[in-house]
């Protein structure tokens, strides 16, 4: 019995694992299965690898490496090889003939020995039969006598020897085996008849060339001709550009945040006069709102985009706070004034805000703008605060950006220093001038959707419009008063001036359609002179003997008067306590005399353009640089902002100058400071483009050995900084260079004896002083600190290590963390103070522009200089978990099956997200079931909004939202049945309800998501013809709670975060048209992104390879070329400061042009560039073949690309021909993600 009970537990347990046997033994199967799936993939990635292989021979059998030659390049050496052989064998046909004279020379020679010989002999015995005649005495005198001749012919018979014996040599050795050689190498006679062949090639080669040649000068003549109008014309329409500029710059606009608005008001600016430098001059109008509920906001912030720097200014609890970072760490300073709001939006309580940072130490005032007499809040109560030292350049440049009232949604978050989270201004901002330089608040490049209102302007302080400052880029442009008589016998004017210019215009009088009769008051050399045209070369010129440009102020007067009597005309210039008086240099008829009744008075310079070219052009100095005043014509006082100005504001306040530009032939001489025992340090910003120059000296004027001294010269591009203090020197000399035409920032920081250099705030370099070398001493305020150069009596030997004067710009002087005024100098000559120099250098800020539209946050990886140091390698992208990308193919969708009866019978819900840039797309659908093609549920986008269609035949249910959702974004929709309502939610915003469902809606069990298939589904056919597939990405799909796997037809996946633009991942491309014509005119344009620095953008070529049409990026280099049809393709490119300048990972955009035989190429705001062919009467590219975009599939012909890899990275907006298309409305899309352009996190 208890055996029968163990037997049938055995039994029991052995049917157990006979399910777990068979459950194995399929795992099994399926692991070999899977095994051989995999040896299957591991064959065919070999097979691949194998492929790849062998294609990787051919390729390098082709192209080889870079120190093998290629098979073309191959090609050339043979065909060179057999031409120089051709050429060896064309002497050596020479040398034969030059052998032949040579050996019948010898042969000659030898029969003339062999005659001598025989003559020789028969003398001989002519000789022997004489002596036997003779007697012994006779016979032996004459025996001597012969023997004597007999040595000599000897002797010549043993040189013709030698020379047969040489002859025979080298018959034998050289020309015999040299004619056997020619023999066996050439065909003598083919050799000479190619030659022969080769010359007549040449001579139609030579009239070829002359003819083209001719050709070629004609079309350049046309080109030059071409291009100098062009030229003058795009400079005119630069000029006027600018001065349409300079009078916007006039309009003073108040803004602030619209009422009611829950998005406040954002601008950003892009300042075009933004550079690198150790200070900052901040000036700001504010007040705050009446009755605000929010006072706290950013009011301005300027970010780096090339290092971590910024500056900010925000109003924080009714107190203005002041935060900086310009290396070392953030800095801050708030002022202890509390800020007042007005009683309305007409009386506001304006505050004037001034800033002024010098390295690492700002002052900040705040002072109202009403003051009652003698206030102690007149001064602005100033605060000062400092940063960590030695840090204190502020890296910004033309690029940057400069935000008002905080930051764009799309743009980084600002730093963490600031207390202010707050968008959108909470006050009333009138007025910002940043380092000299006003921002119109109205030149905006973007600003928030709900933009910015405008409020009553600030009440502008009282100031003195009896002087007037001219910025040294401005101008006034004033007219004489119609009313009274006008004399032409007679002109005087008088003014005031203060300037340290050497050269700059004062005053000009002249009729703009008759500018060789005028009067003009100038400075040359710092000396005023006074002309006057007279037409021709007749002309007036008058200079006073002193010069004036001293910083003091300066009376002028000066007059021209014709005696009528006398027939004479005399001019007078008076200038201070000096008088002069002369004539013109031939005397002028009345008719002569400048006839200024319809003149227009120029005050400190001319708007741009002006009297600059052609018959118009006059000799003019640049704008003033400085203050004017009582400024009198003809007796009429005239005030320079009562006309067209620029530059120009009343009041002439002491105002520093902080800068200063050097020619190669002048110094700057201002009082020397001695660096102290314990702590000093001096600092100064600068930029050349000399290997070898003369930065700074302090020394004393004598120049003895074992005084102390210190100077920074440029020697090879690296600095030299050298320090003595009088026992002995030492040098400090990083190895980079600073010759590049960038700013560089230098401070040298002594701490004890010890110095330290940085550079650009990187430590360079550091020394110390030897021992007992505790002070280096200065002359002090009687000068000796000198920049650019030295006078030319003073001895600097073993001071300096490059006595070469600078040409460049010397700013932002700063010595003990003091900034050091340059308008006050000691002495100087050919310095223009409070100028920049001319050097025109690049700048990469940023090396492309966004689109206007859109304003992206700033970028990193430049190098030191400001220039990409490689491509932008950025963040390998990753996907979005759950999500499925729809649309990149036709047809893409999902198809999920669900019992009848979960969404025909009582309540159900459907819930999704979405994500797409595109208007228009299907998101779910359910047909009717048992062929009710009028039963339907359709969700979709139409026209940017989301639509909820419940169709029962005729009548219909619509339910649409009414907001925009093509955005980008991802957006959450849910629709619920609950009894006989439908109900449609929208990311949690309030339910759009219906109440009627219809009753009896026969709805099948399928739905279909994404899109439909191409065929076997039951709807309308007009329905099914409007129906577009949606175009992005979907995730989250649940029915009644339940998830659903969103796997079907042709989706993909999706990137994390997009924006706009198509991805191509490298082996990606379109094709626009099957059968594309160029003919002679193609316009096209697009912008892209990508960190590859090779790619194809666009090509079209028939079979052949020509003609054809390309563009592309080639080693950093934007191309375009094409081939007309003749094998002689043409191209443009646009290079860049740097060849990683397009592989930065921002978007660029290329505008393109073609036109008969002329390419015109422009990469973002670089200066158009042309081509041209030169190909006569191949004007028209004829083609009937694909324009393939990002790429080129296998087969397809090169054409004219100098690559085939296949672009990688994102594009929009392509318009060929002014028409846009989209990526959908193209032949065929190969591998393209569309609107999915990836963004990093």
């Amino acid at each position: 019995m208890h055996a029968d009970m163990l037997q049938k537990r055995v039994q029991y347990y052995r049917d157990l694992f006979n399910a777990t046997q068979r459950d194995a033994d399929f795992a099994l199967r399926a692991s070999k299965a899977y095994q051989q799936i995999v040896d299957a993939l591991e064959s065919s990635r070999d097979a691949a690898i194998n492929a790849s292989i062998a294609a990787d021979i051919a390729y390098k059998k082709a192209h080889p490496s870079a120190e093998q030659d290629s098979l073309v390049d191959q090609a050339s050496i043979i065909l060179a090889d057999s031409t120089r052989l051709l050429s060896r064998g064309k002497q050596k046909a020479s040398h034969v003939g030059e052998l032949k004279l040579s050996l019948e020379k010898h042969k000659e020679e030898m029969k003339n020995v062999r005659d001598i010989l025989t003559e020789t002999a028969k003398a001989d015995n002519v000789i022997s039969h004489q002596l036997q005649k003779l007697d012994n005495r006779e016979a032996l005198l004459t025996i001597q006598d012969v023997l004597q001749k007999a040595k000599k012919i000897s002797d010549s018979m043993d040189e013709v020897q030698m020379k047969a014996d040489m002859v025979r040599s080298n018959v034998k050795n050289e020309l015999r085996p040299r004619l056997k050689q020619l023999s066996s190498d050439f065909q003598v006679n083919a050799v000479i008849n190619h030659i022969t062949a080769s010359q007549e090639n040449i001579q139609q080669a030579e009239v070829l060339l002359s003819r083209l040649s001719e050709d070629a000068v004609e079309r350049k003549r046309k080109f030059q001709q071409w291009n100098d109008t062009m030229a003058a014309r795009l400079q005119e329409l630069r000029n006027k550009i600018t001065q349409a500029r300079h009078a916007a710059n006039g309009i003073h606009l108040s803004i602030s945040s619209r009422a009611n608005m829950s998005e406040g008001c954002v601008r950003s600016f892009r300042p075009s006069s933004l550079e690198p430098s150790t200070t900052t001059s901040l000036v700001l109008d504010y007040a705050l709102e009446s009755g605000a509920k929010q006072n706290d906001s950013l009011i301005l912030y300027l970010p780096s985009s090339t290092t971590e720097d910024f500056i900010a200014v925000e109003i924080v609890a009714q107190h203005i706070r002041f935060v900086w970072d310009v290396g070392g760490g953030a800095g801050e300073v708030e002022h202890p004034l509390k800020l007042e709001p007005g009683k309305s939006a007409e009386e506001r309580n304006w505050y004037n805000i001034q800033i002024d940072r010098r390295s690492n130490i700002a002052k900040l005032s705040v002072r109202p703008h009403v003051l009652p007499e003698g206030s102690a809040l007149e001064s602005g109560t100033p605060v000062t605060n400092s940063s960590t030292s030695g840090f204190g350049r502020l890296d910004v440049g033309p690029g940057d950006v400069l935000w008002v009232g905080g930051l764009h949604l799309a743009s980084a978050p600002g730093p963490p220093f600031l207390k202010t989270r707050n968008t959108g201004l909470a006050g009333c901002l009138h007025r910002v001038v940043l380092d000299g330089h006003a921002i119109g608040l109205w030149n905006f490049a973007s600003q928030s959707a709900a933009g910015c209102a405008a409020c009553i302007q600030s009440g502008e302080q009282t100031r003195d419009e009896l002087t007037f400052r001219f910025s040294g880029e401005g101008y006034a442009v004033l007219h004489r008063p119609s009313s009274g008589p006008y004399n032409k016998y007679a002109f005087s004017v008088s003014l005031k001036f203060r300037t340290l210019d050497e050269n700059s215009l004062l005053f000009l009088a002249v009729n703009p359609n008759v500018t060789d009769r005028y009067v003009s008051l100038t400075l040359r050399d710092g000396r005023v002179l006074f002309r006057v045209g007279y037409g021709g070369e007749t002309q007036l010129e008058m200079a006073s003997q002193e010069r004036h440009n001293t910083g003091n102020w300066t009376v002028v007067e000066a007059s021209r008067l014709f005696d009528r009597r006398k027939k004479l005309e005399k001019g007078v210039l008076k200038v201070e306590g000096e008088a002069r008086d002369g004539a013109p240099t031939s005397p002028p008829g009345q008719e002569a005399l400048p006839d200024l009744s319809n003149a227009l008075y120029f005050v400190g310079g001319v708007p741009p353009g002006s009297f600059g070219a052609g018959m118009n052009k006059l000799d003019l100095p640049g704008s003033f640089l400085g203050c004017l005043a009582e400024i009198q014509v003809v007796q009429d006082g005239y005030s320079p902002l009562r006309g067209q100005f620029y530059g120009v504001e009343a009041g002439c306040a002491d105002s520093a100058l902080d800068k200063a530009s050097f020619d190669g032939r002048g110094h700057l001489q201002l009082p020397s400071h001695s660096l102290d025992r314990r702590n000093a340090s001096f600092g100064f910003v600068f930029r050349t483009l000399q290997p070898n120059a003369l930065l700074m000296l302090t020394a004393f004027g004598d120049g003895e050995r074992g005084q102390s001294f210190y100077s920074v010269s440029l020697v090879d591009g690296r600095l030299n900084v050298q320090v003595d203090a009088g026992r002995g020197e030492v040098l400090m000399s990083p190895q980079k260079q600073f010759n590049d035409g960038k700013f560089h920032s230098l401070s040298v920081t002594k701490l004890g004896r010890r110095l330290e250099l940085r550079v650009d705030d990187e430590l360079e370099d550091s020394a110390a002083l030897p021992k007992g070398a505790t002070v280096v001493h200065a002359p002090g305020p009687s000068g000796g600190l000198y920049f650019g150069g030295v006078p030319s009596n003073f001895t600097n030997i073993g001071m300096i290590t490059s006595s070469v004067p600078l040409v460049g710009t010397v700013k932002d002087v700063i010595f003990n963390d003091q900034l050091l005024q340059l308008d006050h100098p000691i002495s100087f000559e050919h310095v223009g103070i409070g100028r920049l120099d001319t050097i025109s250098v690049l700048e990469s800020y940023p090396p492309g522009s966004p689109s206007p539209s859109i304003l992206l946050p700033p970028k990193r990886g430049e190098g030191r200089n400001g220039l990409p140091e490689g491509c932008h390698k950025g963040p390998s992208y990753s996907l979005e978990p759950g999500a499925a990308k729809f649309g990149d193919s036709p047809h893409s969708h999902v198809q999920i099956r669900q019992r009848k009866s979960v969404l025909q019978a009582g309540d159900f819900t459907v819930e999704l997200d979405f994500r797409t840039l595109y208007p228009n797309g299907l998101l779910l659908l359910l047909p009717g079931g048992k062929g009710k093609k009028l039963h339907y549920i359709l969700l979709q986008l139409r026209n940017k909004r989301l639509q909820l269609l419940i169709v029962k035949g005729v009548p219909k249910l619509d339910i649409e939202d009414t907001e925009e959702l093509n955005d980008g974004l991802w957006h959450h929709v849910v629709l619920s049945r609950e009894g006989n309502r439908i109900i449609m939610i929208v990311d949690s915003n309030k339910p759009k309800r219906r109440k009627r469902y219809p009753k009896k809606l026969n709805i099948g069990n399928t739905m279909y998501v994404g899109g439909v298939p191409e065929s076997e589904v039951l709807l309308p056919e007009l329905l099914l013809q409007k129906l577009e597939s949606f175009k992005g990405c979907l995730r989250g799909l649940a029915i009644n709670q339940q998830s659903q796997n969103l796997s079907g037809h042709k989706v993909g996946q999706c990137f994390p975060l997009v924006e706009q633009g198509s991805y191509f991942p490298g082996d990606a491309y379109a094709v626009y048209e099957e059968k594309f014509h160029v003919g002679s005119q193609l316009e096209l344009q697009l912008e892209f992104r990508t960190s590859e620095n090779t790619g194809v953008l666009l090509s079209i070529s028939e079979p052949p390879g020509y003609p054809a049409l390309s563009l592309e990026i080639n080693d950093g280099k934007v191309v375009m070329t094409g081939d007309m049809g003749n094998q002689r393709p043409f191209h443009v490119e646009q290079g860049f400061p740097s060849r990683f300048t397009v592989c930065d990972n921002r978007w660029h955009r290329v505008k393109a042009f073609f036109e008969n035989d002329v390419l015109n190429l422009r990469v973002d705001n670089f200066p158009t560039v042309y081509g041209h062919s030169g190909n006569g009467i191949f004007t028209e590219a004829s083609t009937n073949s694909p324009l393939y975009i990002g790429g080129l599939p296998e087969g397809a012909p090169s054409g004219t690309l100098g690559t085939r890899d296949n672009f990688k990275g994102c594009i929009r907006n392509v318009v060929i021909g002014k028409n846009p298309k989209d990526w959908t409305d193209m032949a065929s899309l190969n591998n393209i993600l569309l609107s999915s352009c990836p963004v990093s996190s």
